[in-house]
């Protein structure tokens, strides 16, 4: 190790240090001591990732208030970021609210972190080929049944009990905080990106299993068969037809294939 790397290795420990140690690199001058002058850099890093958790998770931001500072300050000091890219500090905010105290006997904070966080991987994923009706048309009438469809790989489906998406969608608007409500039975949330916009929406049962049976790679008729499962046989077929075309009209398939 060089001596540059091993200056820099060394102030990178005294930066993440719990407290400022005795740097003998660094100079006083007539403006602030060495102690100081490094509690700046301390401090800088750590506002920085603050500021960095405060932009990736404003609906849970909306959710707790004031009380949000205090959480963003001690999830930084207990999970200094592992990722050269700052971005992705983040992304262990919902296990730790899961499990840390004050905050784990509450539930929506975790779903809130949670979709917050799926809104912003998905806007993050990677562009994929988006597939239209028109791209359907060269499928045989007899090779429907075959039909495989490839959703986004962004996608992804949140589970929850509370009207977390409000919040959400209050911290987009700029709008006045709205109550807390939690819901009798369990719902989900589906989280997608079209083109530059990511959206987000309730999606039910029989859409979920359908849904993961295309992820699945399950063929049309499987799907079908999955939708069945929450309907009558005579309207199974139409209600998968109409989930098709919303997917496609919303850009949630990417391609589709008949092996």
């Amino acid at each position: 190790m060089s001596h540059l790397q091993a200056l820099q290795q060394h102030m990178l420990q005294a930066v993440l240090a719990d407290q400022s140690p005795q740097l003998r690199e660094i100079d006083d001058d007539v403006c602030a001591n060495a102690a100081s002058r490094l509690a700046i850099y301390r401090n800088g890093y750590r506002v920085r990732l603050r500021d960095a958790l405060a932009t990736e998770f404003p609906g849970l931001g909306v959710l707790m208030g004031r009380r949000f500072g205090t959480l963003l300050d001690s999830y930084v000091e207990a999970h200094p970021s592992g990722h050269y890219n700052i971005r992705w500090h983040g992304a262990g905010l919902a296990a730790f609210l899961e499990y840390g105290l004050p905050w784990r006997d509450k539930p929506q904070l975790v779903e809130m972190a949670r979709l917050d966080w799926a809104i912003s991987t998905s806007f993050d994923a990677a562009d994929e080929p988006v597939l239209a009706v028109a791209d359907l048309a060269d499928v045989p009438a007899d090779a429907w049944a075959n039909l495989r469809l490839s959703p986004q790989s962004h996608l992804q489906i949140i589970p929850t009990h509370h009207n977390i998406e409000v919040f959400r969608r209050a911290a987009d608007r700029d709008s006045k905080r709205p109550r807390p409500r939690r819901h009798d039975k369990a719902r989900h949330l589906l989280v997608w990106r079209q083109s530059l916009t990511v959206h987000y929406r309730s999606i039910e049962v029989d859409e979920i299993s359908a849904l993961t049976g295309a992820i699945k790679g399950e063929p049309f008729s499987a799907l079908c068969e999955r939708v069945c499962e929450h309907h009558d046989a005579a309207v199974a077929l139409p209600l998968t037809a109409n989930l098709l075309h919303q997917w496609l009209a919303s850009g949630l398939i990417s391609r589709w294939r008949l092996n």
